[in-house]
Formats: structure tokens, C-alpha cells, sequence
């Protein structure tokens, strides 16, 4: 946290629609109501699931190089990090659950993964698979 506090992301700074534009892969259309209340809250909403979904391809990623063996027990972390997450995105009139991230996760992330088409190697895609099947066996999908 003092990393992130060094370099400012802890602080305070004006946020500018150019810069929530962006970070929400272009939801709004780029006109001058930009800038206003409910144009900026749906990027800010849509920047949020984004990066949510991100974390959690990253998170599965680094668990199947680490230890693709030990899926069942390492989702139990990947789970913690995204509650964690989730809490620190939440706002007023906006909610993520983990159990909603997964879901987000599954539809954009895991075809990119697994389909013969990707170009991954089949040993990436067990580990994947084994993370996705890992993942469903907490009930119907994490249900935190």
C-alpha cells in the first residue's frame, strides 16, 4: 500500500471524462454531454467491471503458471482478492458481487482461453479449465 500511496493512486485527484472514457473501453459516445453526472457514472460503472474482470483473468493466470495442480485449493484466494475488490469498487446505487465478476470473467475472458482457435497450449487450457470447474464447485459459481 505504501507503493501506491508514493505514487498517488491513494490520493485524491480530479477525474476527467477524456480519462473515464478510456478506462471504459468507449461506453459513452463521445459528445459534450461527456462530462455530465449519468454519462460519468455509467463509466465509472463500466470502468469498474472492466478492471474487476481484468484482475480476475490475471489473478487465474498467475494461479495456472504457478500451480495449475492446485486449482481447487488456490481459487479460495483468487476468491478472497476479488471480494476484496469488489468492496473497494462499491459505491453508492453500485454493487459487484463475486459471484457477478465470475460471470463477467467466464463470457469474455475463458473462449479467448479455450477454444482450439486461441492458440493456447493445452496445458494453459487445462489449467484454465481446472480454474473455471474450481471456481463453479463454490456452489453455483462464487457466491460471495
Amino acid at each position: 500500500m505504501a507503493i501506491a500511496d508514493e505514487l498517488g493512486w491513494l490520493r485524491d485527484h480530479e477525474i476527467v471524462p477524456a480519462g473515464l472514457l478510456l478506462r471504459s473501453g468507449g461506453f459513452e459516445a463521445l459528445t459534450p454531454e461527456l462530462g455530465r453526472p449519468g454519462p460519468m457514472r455509467r463509466m465509472a460503472r463500466m470502468g469498474a467491471d472492466l478492471q474487476l474482470a481484468h484482475l480476475m483473468q490475471a489473478l487465474v493466470g498467475t494461479g495456472v503458471q504457478r500451480s495449475p495442480r492446485a486449482a481447487a485449493q488456490a481459487v479460495v484466494a483468487v476468491l478472497d482478492v476479488l471480494e476484496d475488490a469488489c468492496a473497494l469498487v462499491a459505491g453508492p446505487g453500485y454493487e459487484r458481487s463475486v459471484h457477478e465478476v465470475h460471470l463477467m470473467w467466464r463470457v469474455a475472458f475463458l473462449p479467448g482461453v479455450l477454444l482450439p482457435s486461441s492458440g493456447s497450449p493445452e496445458g494453459i487450457r487445462r489449467g484454465f479449465r481446472a480454474y473455471a470447474h474450481a471456481l463453479e464447485g463454490q456452489g453455483e459459481g462464487p457466491g460471495r
